[in-house]
């Protein structure tokens, strides 16, 4: 017989700190070499409906790390009274391939997603960053608050969102925490204030005029993860120091880079650095308190494989989650 853990959400919730996520997702850019194996994101669009299924599996060699995630994305299923958004990963022993446990994915999704940019927020920000604008207030700006408070001494989040009544519940879910919380009624209020913005829809054309950005800004832009979709516009990638999480996922899916390089607007070198190479110091962040920054990303196999792992280990040592037998 062998044993499997079962994780769900409130487990990973349980287990996976920020501060330590934030440490993980760090640790595994550092550590991700040549013998790693990261294929591309495998896109499965669903033709009976208007959704889509993400497959992302790694190995990481040094790390004896071998799993996958599966996310699907239904937009249909709010009007059906279902996340839009649901997902699980496979964590499996590199050395036998026997499966080890399934987890939750939307947590981890969203905690990842958000150690990513907080590791880019802590080079690229500057360091007197003390007010956060958060547009949309889905799963991925909640966890954006925590993971940017993280890494800056953020005094006040300000808040936008179309929906009145999800921006609402949105602060009182902040203030209840102690977190000081402004909503604003237009967007231009959210960009005029922000020192640090992290920009989280699931809007297929940019949020706002980049021209509403002023300089000094960092931006965190990570709800757009297809070429013809994007939150931020051609004016504010032509003038901002851009970045990305991995040059590859880029160029593949990031419509916020590739629509305004088809379009000739950019070459591909204005892509300043992945964010691997700004954490080795192989190359420079931010110059210049003036630049506008952009962290761009799209999500990245490796970044679910150590959090995934290092939540499996956590579980194991806290014996947290439902452990059953299977034939071997």
């Amino acid at each position: 017989m062998h044993q499997i853990r079962l994780l769900s959400q409130s487990d990973m919730a349980g287990i996976l700190d920020i501060s330590d996520v934030i440490n993980v997702i760090e640790e595994g850019f550092r550590k991700v070499v040549s013998d790693d194996d990261l294929p591309d994101r495998t896109s499965l669009q669903i033709s009976k409906q208007p959704g889509v299924a993400l497959l992302m599996p790694a190995y990481l060699s040094d790390l004896n790390i071998l799993g996958v995630k599966i996310v699907s994305v239904f937009p249909n299923n709010l009007s059906l009274g279902y996340p839009m958004v649901t997902g699980f990963y496979v964590l499996c022993d590199s050395m036998t391939g026997q499966l080890m446990a399934l987890m939750e994915g939307k947590y981890l999704t969203g905690i990842r997603t958000a150690a990513a940019s907080a590791v880019a927020t802590k080079i690229l920000a500057r360091e007197d960053a003390k007010i956060l604008g958060v547009i949309g207030t889905g799963v991925q700006g909640r966890f954006h608050v925590d993971a940017i408070r993280s890494v800056r001494k953020i005094e006040k989040v300000v808040v936008y969102s179309r929906t009145p009544e999800k921006r609402q519940k949105f602060a009182n879910e902040l203030e209840t925490a102690g977190i000081i919380c402004q909503q604003v009624e237009h967007v231009s209020q959210c960009t005029a204030e922000a020192d640090i913005l992290a920009v989280c829809t699931s809007s297929k054309k940019p949020v706002f005029d980049g021209n509403l950005i002023r300089p000094g800004t960092h931006i965190n832009a990570v709800g757009a993860f297809t070429p013809d979709t994007r939150e931020l516009d051609t004016n504010l990638i032509q003038k901002a120091q851009v970045y990305v999480d991995t040059y590859a996922g880029a160029f593949k899916e990031a419509g916020d880079i590739l629509i305004p390089f088809r379009s000739k607007k950019i070459q591909k070198g204005h892509i300043r650095a992945e964010l691997s190479e700004l954490i080795s110091g192989k190359k420079k962040g931010r110059t210049h308190p003036e630049e506008i920054t952009v962290f761009k990303s799209v999500g990245y196999a490796m970044e679910d494989a150590v959090v995934a792992k290092f939540a499996y280990d956590q579980a194991n040592a806290a014996n947290i989650g439902c452990v059953f037998d299977i034939d071997s």
